[in-house]
């Protein structure tokens, strides 16, 4: 069968039925336009996940390009999407320009729940200056945990956000883990949203157990 444009019918032009809208920050970086998109379904772009890097938030430092972050789509309005934070990670380039001969690697990974009640997935890495032994590996563990455990369950979304992807997070764990080991770099490589409040509660929900009534447990 022929298709339409080899017969010299009109071809339709897909991007004059796309809609463009703007896609705003989460309100951890202060609402600000973030992309100017083209979608075909407003309805259908909810959901959808959009990769930005660190410059792209704030601006500041052309080394923020070393750091990606994914914002998801919750509603659109009037063309103004509004977005969540979903995670962010260490751009591959720069990861592997933290490896040396000599040092060490150490990876912690632990789920984290903010005092508002959203999980995130942290993946922490450090490298030592020199090669630390099995022992010094697990008590810069214990620290790491130890430090997050206690700073997470006091934030809100908002300033775990700040704090994890500005860096005061692997801050505050640095200072602690200096006094045991000399370290080159410490830093949170990623973090990922596991769960929030909405849909803990949809799941809850979902597994309670029926609960017999007074005739069922008589018979």
């Amino acid at each position: 069968m022929v298709s339409q444009s080899k017969r010299g019918g009109r071809v339709r032009d897909k991007w004059k039925d796309k809609q463009w809208i703007i896609v705003n920050s989460p309100s951890a970086f202060g609402t600000i336009p973030l992309n100017y998109m083209p979608v075909s379904d407003s309805d259908k772009a909810i959901g959808r996940v959009v990769e930005n890097t660190l410059y792209d938030l704030l601006k500041h430092d052309m080394n923020q390009h070393q750091i990606k972050i994914y914002v998801q789509i919750e509603k659109i309005i009037d063309g103004v999407a509004s977005t969540s934070f979903k995670g962010h990670e260490y751009a591959k380039e720069f990861l592997r320009s933290l490896i040396r001969r000599g040092s060490s690697m150490i990876s912690f990974i632990h789920d984290y729940t903010t005092m508002d009640g959203y999980t995130f997935r942290i993946e922490l890495i450090v490298f030592s200056q020199r090669r630390v032994n099995s022992s010094k590996k697990h008590a810069i563990r214990l620290i790491a945990h130890g430090v997050l455990d206690a700073k997470v369950k006091q934030l809100t979304l908002d300033q775990f956000v700040q704090e994890v992807v500005l860096g005061k997070a692997g801050s505050d764990v640095l200072t602690e883990v200096r006094k045991i080991a000399v370290i080159r770099h410490l830093g949170i490589k990623k973090t990922k949203l596991i769960s929030t409040p909405k849909s803990r509660a949809i799941h809850e929900a979902k597994t309670v157990p029926v609960q017999e009534t007074e005739s069922q447990i008589s018979q």
